[in-house]
């Protein structure tokens, strides 16, 4: 009798240590080709900046005048937004479930912060020179600590940016990031707490603020 016991439990350990290696090798094979995904996508990204800059700089040297060229760069800034958007959620959504590969998708996220700054930047300039209208949305979250009110002014902004995609330019960027730009961003804003927003680089909005508030400032 204790013969067959001790069968039974050293077949339930083994099948137990099977199951649990089955688990570990299906979720590092799904954190790969998780990691593999956004790496296609952030190259796809880096091309698409790179061709907007070398599209400029043909326009600008066989001068092409602005009124022309304007309604270009703007079309091209929208679509840069959407695909820069669909990065942004990939990575947050694949951060959240990653189990094996969180210090690569950290480093891509590094990488997408610094691309997506590229284009609040551009944006920036399209405003000064092609009086375009878009209103760009600093977002100054933690990723790290935990911020409900972070959790519900994000759902915010998704909302207010899928009202009128065109309108509302929205960069978040986390406060917890080591990278440099982020450290400058916050001592210029003199971003102390989160969440906190900038709106078109005038505004400073610190705490939750709802849809509504948002849709009356930026009228």
């Amino acid at each position: 009798m204790g013969k067959i016991s001790t069968k039974i439990y050293l077949k339930a350990a083994v099948l137990t240590f099977l199951v649990f290696i089955s688990g570990v090798l299906i979720g590092l094979y799904l954190d790969e080709k998780r990691v593999s995904f956004i790496k296609s996508r952030m190259d796809e990204l880096e091309i698409s900046f790179s061709n907007l800059a070398l599209e400029e700089e043909f326009y600008r040297s066989v001068a092409i005048n602005k009124e022309t060229l304007c309604p270009i760069y703007i079309s091209k800034a929208n679509d840069l937004a959407v695909q820069a958007g669909k990065m942004g959620s990939y990575l947050e959504t694949f951060r959240e479930v990653s189990r094996f590969s969180r210090g690569e998708i950290e480093k891509l996220k590094d990488k997408y912060f610094v691309l997506n700054l590229h284009l609040w930047l551009y944006i920036r300039k399209l405003r000064e020179e092609c009086n375009y209208n878009a209103t760009t949305i600093l977002f100054f979250y933690t990723s790290v600590r935990g911020c409900e009110d972070c959790i519900s002014q994000g759902i915010v902004l998704d909302r207010l940016k899928k009202s009128e995609p065109e309108k509302y330019m929205i960069f978040a960027i986390d406060v917890d990031s080591k990278l440099g730009i982020v450290d400058a961003l916050k001592t210029y804003f003199n971003v102390t707490k989160v969440p906190t927003l900038v709106i078109n680089e005038r505004h400073k909005l610190e705490g939750f603020v709802s849809k509504k508030e948002l849709e009356e400032m930026t009228r």
